[in-house]
């Protein structure tokens, strides 16, 4: 696609939607001052600038006060949208209880590394390295001066303490020979689906969710058109926005799917990309 018509679309937008890690942030997980101060332009310009991430909205607070969004963040791939100035939660689509338990059985068997994500507590396995996330996102939230993440371990069949609706699971790390025999379970329950979000990584949620789900979920609450929508992304998770937004933006560290099948392919995450394609099509 030319760059005049690039420009185009880009004059249309009246929201942008971002995935977060690997994408607007650094890879030290922190937020650069050129993709800030790009935003503050946009959003000077009448432009809604928000996040949609894989991550449940406690890990993502700190970055949402920095950017100071006012209105819908679509959190952990869309299976809920929460209101960025009064942290009000607008939607949530769980997975079924019954299902949690099902697929921990599964994976406690096998003893793999694996979560269950709420709105208050992140649930994981005795054995977790996925922990160590979680772990980080809550020494920069202290940073901010927010309160941190609840975070437990789950050990034999303690999960049946859970006590909030699950948003997503996270299988981590599954051995190559037991993959197969994982995707015929998953795809044997009719109640979820998944996805990837990162290199090792499956994302469990309710069925029919994903990021291209929150985002119109989003882009109805604003009452806006799909071609006055611009997102960025990296991975395979981020695939689904593009069906939902007249301008898509692949930072040049994306996974090559996600670049063939973007618009436009911007700078890296390292290298303030979402700044970069902001001034060059949208400001």
């Amino acid at each position: 696609m030319e760059r005049s018509e690039l420009r185009e679309r880009g004059q249309r937008v009246k929201m942008i939607v971002t995935d977060l890690d690997q994408t607007l942030l650094n890879s030290d997980a922190t937020l650069s001052d050129e993709n800030l101060a790009a935003i503050r332009a946009a959003e000077e310009k009448g432009v809604f600038v928000t996040i949609c991430s894989g991550r449940i909205y406690t890990m993502l607070e700190a970055y949402a006060r920095i950017l100071d969004i006012n209105g819908p963040i679509i959190t952990t791939n869309g299976a809920a949208i929460v209101d960025g100035k009064s942290g009000k939660l607008l939607s949530a689509h769980p997975i079924p209880k019954s299902i949690v338990n099902q697929i921990l059985d599964f994976a406690r068997e096998r003893k793999y590394d694996y979560s269950a994500l709420t709105g208050e507590v992140s649930y994981f396995s005795p054995n977790s390295l996925r922990i160590q996330r979680f772990e980080r996102y809550n020494e920069i939230a202290a940073a901010e001066g927010l309160k941190p993440m609840r975070l437990e371990r789950l050990d034999g069949r303690a999960y049946e303490a859970i006590g909030h609706d699950v948003l997503k699971m996270l299988l981590y790390q599954i051995p190559e020979e037991d993959f197969a025999g994982l995707i015929a379970f998953l795809d044997s329950i009719p109640e979820i689906c998944y996805t990837s979000s990162d290199e090792g990584l499956l994302d469990i949620m309710a069925a029919g969710i994903g990021k291209g789900a929150g985002v119109a979920e989003a882009r109805r609450l604003l009452n806006l058109e799909k071609d006055q929508v611009c997102v960025f992304g990296d991975f395979l998770n981020d695939l689904p926005m593009f069906d939902q937004a007249g301008l898509t933006v692949a930072v040049a560290n994306a996974h090559e799917v996600l670049k063939d099948k973007a618009m436009y392919v911007t700078d890296t995450n390292d290298q303030a990309g979402v700044a970069k394609a902001i001034e060059a099509l949208i400001l």
